[in-house]
């Protein structure tokens, strides 16, 4: 089948618009999940379901010699702003043929001899574009940087509430001296694709945060960072939740089981009606806040987990324990033994790199230890030494712990200690045990 080479050159300005809108990097590079949360926005704003699988031969990240349909163009071209698909692209066909009269001036016929017009035109061509994209790129490479060029930018932030989530975050800015072709937006985290654009000429711009954590909000101009700070959303105690779009289940307190481990019974996660199959989704343990003093470089951290969840496609029975700092994390991934090549670890990919020790039978408890003396780290597993890590950052204070399960997991016991034994932090969900939090009303019911 032969393919409209126009077509397919509109089709892909339409992909790198939409790109260019989320922010999120070369589709090439998007998984799967990331795919279902575009699927997820394009049906919030068109009202069409284009499915995953739709989308990723648009984005050719499957063969497929087939032309996306009209339907699905006039939803993408909806999404990117256009009125359809045929809006669209006659918008870019008279963008382009604009652009290409700018850019090539046609030769004064005149002032080329007849007998070597041909050779002499072609001479003209190639001076003349080469002129412009030298003009093109020094325009581009000598414009100063947003941080350079002696502006001033504010950007600050307050909390809802104090504790808990959501949380709706308020932030002020001002970037009232940006040119008026710059691009501003506030991006919640170290995440790229948590990202907003905002008006220069407001001040204020609010978001939800449906997570605990430490985070680095930015303002952005032009992609560059131009202001930073800190934010904490506290999880107000331990937290479980089920990590679904657009917002996770947050299970009441009273939920998980305080009976000599921390969980949340399987009938409970299948009462909420969320699909377990063909992928379970994330049943997460969020601890995060005001924690006792303790720093990176002089640490130890200990827990005893277990994956409760491994029917059907879960056999693989991924966990995870994130252990959290101020502006850095570290994160330890588990699977069953035969899973270990799908895990990352540290800057180790299981693809090209050895990762059998994080391989464990997690039906049963499995020991995690994380120690770290000076800038020399060890994690453990049952015991046995996994891995020795040069952790290249400088001491940061604790600030707590998320423990993640593909379907369901339990935790036996937390205990955080320095090396010499000193313990500052111990929790073993004893029914009796003065940490085990209230109970609140955090349940949504969607």
């Amino acid at each position: 089948m032969s393919v409209d080479p126009t077509f397919e050159a509109a089709v892909a300005a339409l992909v790198s618009k939409i790109e260019k809108l989320l922010g999120w990097g070369s589709g090439l590079e998007w998984s799967t999940h990331d795919f279902e949360n575009l699927s997820r926005q394009i049906h919030e704003r068109t009202s069409i379901q284009l499915s995953v699988a739709t989308l990723k031969r648009v984005w050719k990240k499957v063969e497929y010699r087939g032309k996306p349909t009209i339907t699905t163009l006039d939803a993408l071209a909806s999404f990117a702003g256009s009125e359809n698909w045929q809006q669209f692209r006659h918008q870019w066909s008279s963008d382009n043929a604009m652009a290409t009269a700018e850019t090539e001036p046609t030769p004064t016929i005149a002032t080329i001899p007849t007998t070597n017009k041909n050779r002499k035109s072609g001479i003209v061509w190639i001076g003349l574009a080469a002129c412009t994209a030298a003009v093109v790129f020094y325009v581009t490479a000598f414009r100063p940087s947003a941080t350079n060029r002696g502006k001033a930018f504010s950007f600050s932030s307050k909390k809802v509430i104090d504790s808990g989530v959501p949380n709706t975050v308020i932030f002020d800015y001002d970037a009232s001296d940006c040119e008026d072709d710059d691009s501003v937006s506030i991006q919640q985290s170290w995440d790229p694709k948590l990202t907003e654009h905002v008006d220069p000429r407001l001040r204020t711009h609010t978001s939800i945060y449906y997570y605990p954590g430490f985070f680095d909000a930015r303002l952005k101009v032009n992609g560059e960072v131009v202001q930073k700070h800190k934010l904490m959303i506290k999880s107000d105690g331990w937290l479980s939740l089920l990590e679904t779009s657009p917002m996770p289940v947050y299970f009441p307190r009273d939920a998980a089981e305080f009976n000599g481990s921390l969980s949340v019974p399987m009938e409970t996660i299948r009462q909420t009606g969320i699909a377990l199959q063909p992928e379970a989704p994330w049943c997460s343990y969020y601890n995060v806040g005001d924690k006792p003093v303790i720093k990176s470089d002089d640490f130890v951290f200990e827990a005893s987990i277990r994956n409760d969840f491994g029917e059907g496609a879960a056999a693989c029975r991924y966990t995870e324990v994130h252990i959290l700092f101020e502006g850095a994390a570290m994160v330890i991934p588990l699977s069953k033994p035969g899973c270990v090549s799908n895990l990352d670890f540290y800057d180790k990919n299981g693809k090209v790199t050895d990762l059998s020790p994080l391989g464990v039978e997690l039906q049963d408890w499995v020991n995690v230890r994380f120690e770290v003396a000076d800038s020399v780290a060890q994690v453990l597993i049952n015991s046995k030494k996994a891995f020795d890590l040069i952790t290249r950052m400088e001491p940061l204070p604790w600030v707590g712990m998320i423990f993640k399960f593909r379907g369901a997991g339990s935790i036996d016991y937390v205990r955080v200690s320095r090396k010499n034994g000193d313990v500052v932090y111990e929790e073993s969900f004893e029914e009796t045990s003065d940490a085990r939090p209230k109970p609140v009303s955090l349940l949504n019911s969607y």
